[in-house]
């Protein structure tokens, strides 16, 4: 029997993953590693300002970090599900560890080519290293944990976005790039030193195929999957309004109230304490529906967009920072939830391919909201940017929804 309709035990899922040994050697290595990736994301577009002064190559050099995961993502996904996924993790973390090396020997030298070239080199490590991680910790815990471990990833990704940047900052400003630099690598050591002793579930034998084929195979599945269907266009629906308003929160504090960096500060705070909120209480059970997407998730998603149409109405500062908070809840809660409901049930033999489009997704759809919320509010101000992306988001979801309930 799967868990599609099964509700799961609350308490088993409190804690359950970390009464396996497997899960408890990954976690030491991923929570760092995570950590290190915030850190060199910070570390690199400070590098890029420093020796350029230009906002468009700070973009440039963060966009070159993220894109090629886009495009080749998918590929990986083929590869991950087809490979040793301990010696592919030893390959992608390693792989980062020594790019970042490279670029702190050679820092006293490097302009700003050299730091294109690294944030591309990142980019495509990175395309490989996102659904490697999304499907190792799955393969090491038996299936009636696999949404407690996509949860407590959540938490430790959302932890490192607030604690990594402000580590990274405070590193950068009293030693120096060279030093937070060397920092991520550090990071990536512990996971480099536990994969040896991780045993991951084996993949299911398969007959032989080519990429293109096995690529086909992973999009068929994930459109043909109700579940995985509905989990993806939710995705797309929810994320371009709702994440894509949190993208542009430096135009929300400055141009609509004038509040300058510091108010971009409060916001960003007011984000992360409500995806911090969310992801603890999923740490501890709450809202774990096993693979199927629930009512009250349904709802947190139309509560999101409702709070981007409050942050495009708030008449005052306190409103705003309120509504930002509550998009930070639900942006966790919606994706939290979505990926759990994907991965409880998902053959091994798919797992790559299928959340390789969802990083695509996430990714793609991200992009798109901040790109289209950014131009309408060139063209009618940011609040009403707002207004019009939060409606036409809960207008999406809501067909998605009715779809959902007239296929049954």
């Amino acid at each position: 029997m799967t868990l599609r309709h099964l509700h799961l035990d609350r308490n088993t899922l409190a804690g359950g993953a970390f009464t396996d040994g497997q899960f408890r050697l990954f976690f030491l290595g991923i929570f760092f590693a995570v950590q290190a990736i915030w850190v060199q994301r910070v570390t690199l577009g400070w590098l890029a300002w420093e020796r350029t002064g230009s906002a468009g190559f700070v973009g440039l050099v963060a966009g070159l970090s993220l894109a090629p995961a886009l495009v080749l993502g998918p590929f990986f996904g083929v590869m991950t599900d087809r490979v040793d996924i301990r010696r592919a993790s030893f390959a992608t973390n390693g792989s980062m560890a020594l790019v970042l090396a490279a670029l702190a020997l050679a820092l006293p030298w490097t302009g700003s080519v050299a730091l294109i070239v690294a944030a591309l080199a990142i980019g495509v490590i990175s395309s490989a290293h996102h659904p490697v991680r999304m499907s190792l910790g799955p393969r090491l815990v038996p299936t009636e944990l696999v949404q407690h471990v996509v949860t407590v990833q959540a938490l430790n990704f959302n932890l490192a976005r607030l604690v990594a940047p402000v580590i990274a900052g405070w590193v950068i400003a009293t030693a120096g790039a060279e030093v937070a630099l060397w920092v991520s690598v550090l990071c990536y050591m512990p996971m480099l030193m536990v994969l040896p002793r991780l045993v991951p579930r084996a993949l299911p034998p398969r007959p032989p195929a080519s990429v293109l084929a096995d690529l086909l195979d992973g999009m068929r599945y994930a459109l043909t999957d109700p579940l995985v269907r509905n989990a993806l266009l939710l995705t797309l629906a929810f994320a371009m309004a709702v994440r894509g308003a949190l993208e542009v929160l430096p135009v929300l504090a400055d141009g609509a109230f004038g509040r300058g960096a510091a108010g971009l500060g409060m916001l960003t705070a007011a984000a992360g304490a409500g995806a911090i909120s969310s992801a603890l209480l999923k740490a501890v059970g709450l809202g774990a529906f096993g693979a199927r997407i629930a009512p009250a998730v349904l709802w947190a998603a139309m509560a999101g967009q409702g709070a981007v149409i409050a942050m495009g109405l708030s008449p005052v500062w306190p409103l705003a920072i309120a509504s930002v908070a509550v998009a930070g809840f639900c942006s966790t809660w919606v994706g939290v939830s979505m990926q759990a409901a994907i991965q409880t049930d998902l053959p091994d033999g798919y797992r790559g391919r299928v959340m390789s489009l969802w990083i695509v997704m996430g990714f793609g759809s991200v992009a798109l909201g901040a790109f289209a919320v950014g131009g309408l509010a060139e063209w009618m101000g940011i609040s009403w940017a707002l207004v019009v992306a939060g409606m036409v988001g809960a207008l999406a979801q809501l067909a998605i929804i009715l779809g959902m309930q007239r296929r049954g």
